[in-house]
């Protein structure tokens, strides 16, 4: 129930918080840093600034077990879990039998949608819609093969240009 009632509180702040962050009057101060890598790696998920740092990931993390009145080896676990997670989320690998990093890709590639851990609130305030029927989409899930999920849904190609162009 502890774990439960924390992840529903992490998609509620962190979703809100990080929303926020790309508010235009903001997101240049605040938040950009972060965003600078479009295709990121396991680190970028606390590549932030400090205001970031606090606001969006540890607030958000902290919240549940503070709430909760979780043991403290309990919030270890919950607070290892949540670092695994979003190394994972920012990893760009696919890795078989974990949660699919394709939601977490698409925000860096397009910054305007699908800004929850979850999704939960991202589909409640219809910021899913642009993931919704992209190649991206159809690779979200979690895969039980050893076949590399863009072997199976690639990217769409491009169409050539002439020569002439």
């Amino acid at each position: 129930s502890s774990g439960i009632n924390a992840e529903y509180g992490e998609e509620i702040f962190f979703y809100y918080s990080h929303r926020i962050l790309h508010h235009p009057k903001l997101y240049a101060r605040f938040h950009k840093k972060h965003h600078e890598w479009t295709a990121p790696i396991g680190i970028t998920s606390v590549y932030c600034t400090p205001l970031e740092m606090v606001a969006s990931n540890l607030f958000p993390a902290a919240l549940g077990p503070l709430l909760m009145r979780s043991h403290l080896f309990v919030s270890w676990i919950w607070f290892g879990l949540v670092l695994f997670s979003t190394t994972l989320a920012h990893g760009g690998y696919h890795v078989p039998f974990l949660f699919s990093p394709e939601a977490h890709d698409y925000h860096h590639k397009v910054f305007n949608c699908l800004y929850g851990t979850l999704g939960i609130l991202d589909k409640l305030h219809k910021t899913d819609r642009p993931f919704a029927g992209s190649v991206n989409e159809k690779r979200h899930f979690v895969s039980f093969s050893l076949t590399p999920v863009k072997q199976t849904f690639p990217d769409p190609m491009k169409p050539e240009r002439s020569k002439a162009e």
